[in-house]
C-alpha cells in the first residue's frame, strides 16, 4: 500500500480598510507548486475576517486543505492530495 502524497499551498492575506467607500480590500499571494498568484478580492461587508474568510471557502473549493492559519500574520499552509 502506498503512502499519499502531498502537494502544498502558501497563503498570506493583507486586509486593507479604510481606503474603499464601503467594505474591506484584501491583497494576497497564493504560493503553489506551479505558481506564484497576487489577487485582490474586495468584500462589502466591513470585516476583514469576512473577506479572509470567503477566501479560505475558495480554496477549499479547489480541493485545499487547511493545515494551520495564524491570524496574527494572516499566513496560512494549505495541502491536497497530489494527482
Amino acid at each position: 500500500m502506498g503512502r499519499q502524497a502531498w502537494e502544498y499551498c502558501l497563503l498570506t492575506c493583507t486586509p486593507v480598510t479604510g481606503f474603499d467607500e464601503e467594505g474591506v480590500r484584501m491583497a494576497y499571494q497564493l504560493v503553489t507548486p506551479e505558481q506564484v498568484d497576487n489577487q485582490t478580492v474586495h468584500s462589502q461587508d466591513p470585516s476583514p475576517l469576512v473577506a479572509i474568510n470567503r477566501l479560505l471557502n475558495r480554496l477549499g473549493k479547489d480541493g485545499w486543505e487547511l493545515v494551520s492559519y495564524d491570524t496574527a500574520t494572516n499566513r496560512g499552509v494549505f495541502k491536497r492530495p497530489k494527482t
